[in-house]
């Protein structure tokens, strides 16, 4: 069973959404660090573990969040 993303997530569950995330910065951060993160974004196809916003669920407005676990892995 193919692992499910955070977006395919967001997308299936709500009828629209609204991002709140902006573009990482890894400036001032250490080489290392910085290098660990941006592959990390390369293999997951986002810049951070996490991606919030607000979307409509069912007529309701609401929050969320949802990690995104392929960040981490």
């Amino acid at each position: 069973m193919p692992r499910v993303t955070a977006r395919d997530l967001i997308a299936q569950l709500f009828d629209s959404h609204e991002s709140w995330d902006e573009p990482a910065s890894y400036v001032g951060l250490p080489e290392t660090y910085s290098y660990e993160l941006a592959t990390a974004a390369h293999k997951a196809g986002v810049d951070e573990s996490v991606l919030t916003g607000s979307a409509d669920l069912g007529g309701l407005r609401v929050a969320f969040l949802a990690s995104e676990f392929g960040f981490l892995a």
